[in-house]
């Protein structure tokens, strides 16, 4: 029964973001030119009214008028910019309220506002130097005020806990920055993680696909050229043969790189943005590969030289498409290795369909004995395997024209059925041959 997809009520009723990031940053801006007026006012009003103008040391025409408003005004103008500019914004406040406290010798009932809050933000953007440095200039000041108060015989004032609430604040946004910091580092590394696991996929895909098809076209073409002169014939159906595989192999080609390209946006080819007048046309794309095609693969891998015998047991049943590709890319790649490196002329490929698992086996009995041809003379092909070439004498199992060593054939279908929850098995037979066994598990709910 295929799943539901979730309907319109149930895409509204999914919780959206936080409120803090729907929030723009021009909206935030306005937040703070409000502060700064209220600053300005709460600033203008308690600093600088009654009792407190009166102690102003100034003089002056109109002097006692004109610098409240001034004083507030500068007091305030850091708040309004301190999201684009915290360190201007902290150095003209740290200025302001050392032009306070020369005149007043008091900066903790209304300068204490605006600088509590451009240390926030100071701490919570920028580096730990930057905001211890700017809590030091800001005790300073404090401490500055508590020495003054002290000579002036007034006692220190509440330099103390101003102090220790500049601290808080600090605190608070020097935590708000870490945690900012600490989300962007593992949004990056999910963005890494997925790139990584992306690129080994398009490895893994290229891996089979081009390994079986350039090792059938490698076996055919030296068949071909070994009977070129003597039997046209079978060098001419080689020759068919090496055409039908690269164009399955070139097909297989393109819907991947269809499924980048649809992904993908124009992109020139120095990296820049290529011009957006007209969409690229999409690539026709052709359904991924699973068991259900096993015939044309065995049929590819015969005209090498290997006759491959297919055997399904219990009943078969839907697999989900993942499960389906990868099983089918285990048998290709195993039937790869049997011909560029068992030199076995058969193998046996058995799908066992369970309750809850998909088995996939494929055996070779391993290289025949062939008896080493006289010096001088050419290797003759083998009965029965008209179109392939033969195994190099001695025991090594590397075909003819395909150099043997390490690929990465087993570490790929290991690393697939892993990706499955499956279980993996590769290793030799008693005596000789080689066996391959996967095992997938299926969901309870297929059929």
């Amino acid at each position: 029964m295929a799943a539901q997809q979730p309907g319109p009520a149930r895409l509204a009723a999914s919780p959206g973001p936080p409120l803090t990031m729907r929030i723009r940053r021009a909206h935030w801006v306005a937040v703070d030119y409000v502060l700064a007026a209220v600053c300005a006012l709460i600033i203008f009003t308690t600093l600088y009214h009654g009792a407190a103008l009166a102690r102003l040391p100034v003089t002056g025409w109109h002097a006692r008028d004109w610098l409240p408003p001034v004083l507030a005004v500068c007091l305030s103008i850091p708040v309004a910019i301190r999201r684009r500019e915290p360190v201007l914004a902290l150095a003209m406040i740290l200025a302001a309220c050392a032009w306070v406290l020369v005149l007043r010798g008091e900066i903790t009932r209304g300068p204490f506002l605006p600088l509590a809050l451009v240390l926030y933000v100071v701490a919570a953007a920028r580096s730990r130097r930057a905001a211890l440095t700017a809590l030091a200039a800001s005790l300073s000041l404090l401490t500055a005020q508590g020495v003054i108060l002290s000579l002036t015989g007034r006692g220190a004032g509440n330099a103390v806990g101003a102090g220790l609430i500049l601290i808080i604040c600090w605190m608070v946004g020097y935590s708000v920055g870490q945690r900012r910091s600490y989300a962007a580092r593992l949004q990056q590394q999910a963005m890494d993680s997925a790139v990584t696991a992306e690129r080994l996929r398009i490895a893994r895909e290229l891996h089979d696909v081009v390994a079986h098809s350039m090792t059938v076209v490698a076996v055919q073409a030296g068949f071909g050229e070994y009977v070129f002169d003597r039997q046209p014939r079978e060098a001419r159906a080689a020759l068919a043969a090496i055409q039908t595989v690269t164009s399955e192999a070139l097909a297989d080609m393109q819907r991947m790189l269809g499924a980048l390209r649809q992904a993908g946006g124009g992109v020139a080819g120095d990296g820049a943005p290529g011009p957006p007048a007209r969409a690229p046309a999409a690539a026709p794309l052709a359904p991924a590969p699973g068991l259900a095609g096993l015939d044309r693969l065995v049929a590819g891998t015969a005209g090498a030289g290997v006759r491959v015998e297919v055997l399904r047991t219990g009943p078969a049943r839907a697999i989900p498409a993942g499960i389906d590709l990868s099983a089918f890319r285990i048998v290709q790649e195993a039937l790869t290795n049997v011909v560029k490196h068992s030199g076995a002329d058969r193998c046996l490929v058995r799908i066992a369909y369970g309750a809850g698992q998909l088995c996939v086996e494929v055996t070779d009995p391993g290289q025949r004995a062939v008896p080493a041809p006289a010096a001088g003379a050419r290797a003759p092909a083998l009965a029965g395997a008209p179109a392939r070439a033969v195994a190099a004498p001695g025991g090594t199992g590397a075909r003819a024209g395909i150099a043997p060593g390490a690929g990465h054939g087993i570490a790929g279908m290991r690393e697939r059925v892993s990706l499955c929850g499956g279980e993996f098995a590769a290793g030799p037979l008693p005596g000789q041959g080689f066996r391959v066994t996967a095992r997938f598990p299926l969901p309870g709910g297929a059929r």
